[in-house]
């Protein structure tokens, strides 16, 4: 990859979630110039320059992507600081989320309507058959177990990421880590899913509006969480 491209935007994307981008990151953790810390926030970059490694490149890489996601909907975003769960602040009517994976970090931003919203991007290799049991139900698996072996593995990272995305988006309701286990995900061949939650403390009046899309050698997931009543504490 040219050395010029990292931390620059290799494509924007409209979903209908929302404002995708994906930056470009580079292969080994060294220190992000000030030139692309400059680029950020002057929270973001502060945050940033006390962070290390990989942690430091993820961290500009994922603000970065929300930030030109944003400008695609007009927007200037101001400084998007991890909350006490990691995920990014937004400003009021705004959404977003990131995800990052090796070389590419991605940012996806919309205007909320009501709902949230959880990003992940997820590369094909090194297959891992081995984690289905931790993954999914066992109506899932059986689902899995089914299928010829060579589509097995794609079929089980694929309900990964959407899972992934899930949490990401049910986060600011339920403020807690949410298992594998309390959402059963059955994709369609369109690029959705149908969703159902079995949330272990009970936590009900959730619509869930999963999407995903297979890219070279990654699949990028996104979910929209809405409220179908209000919540018990309201």
């Amino acid at each position: 990859m040219n050395h010029k491209a990292l931390y620059q935007p290799l494509y924007h994307h409209a979903t209908p979630h929302g404002v995708l981008t994906a930056v470009a990151l580079p292969p080994e953790p060294k220190p992000v110039p000030t030139s692309i810390l400059d680029q950020l926030a002057e929270e973001e970059a502060a945050h940033a320059a006390d962070l290390r490694g990989f942690r430091q490149v993820q961290f500009v890489g994922g603000r970065l992507a929300l930030r030109h996601a944003a400008a695609q909907l007009g927007m200037r975003l101001p400084a998007a600081m991890p909350d006490d769960r990691g995920a990014p602040v937004m400003p009021p009517r705004i959404v977003g989320s990131v995800s990052h994976k090796h070389s590419i970090a991605v940012g996806m931003v919309a205007r909320s309507n009501g709902r949230t919203l959880g990003v992940d991007i997820e590369e094909y290799e090194p297959a891992r058959m081995g984690i289905a049991p931790k993954i999914l139900r066992p109506e899932e698996l059986a689902t899995i177990e089914a299928m010829p072996e060579e589509n097995r593995w794609l079929a089980l990272l694929l309900r990964f990421s959407i899972k992934e995305s899930i949490y990401k988006a049910l986060d600011p309701y339920v403020r807690r880590y949410v298992g594998f286990h309390e959402a059963f995900v059955e994709p369609d061949l369109e690029g959705g899913a149908r969703v159902e939650l079995h949330l272990a403390n009970g936590e009900t009046g959730f619509e869930v509006d999963a999407r995903y899309a297979w890219l070279e050698g990654r699949v990028l997931t996104s979910v929209r969480i809405g409220r179908t009543q209000p919540s018990s504490d309201s």
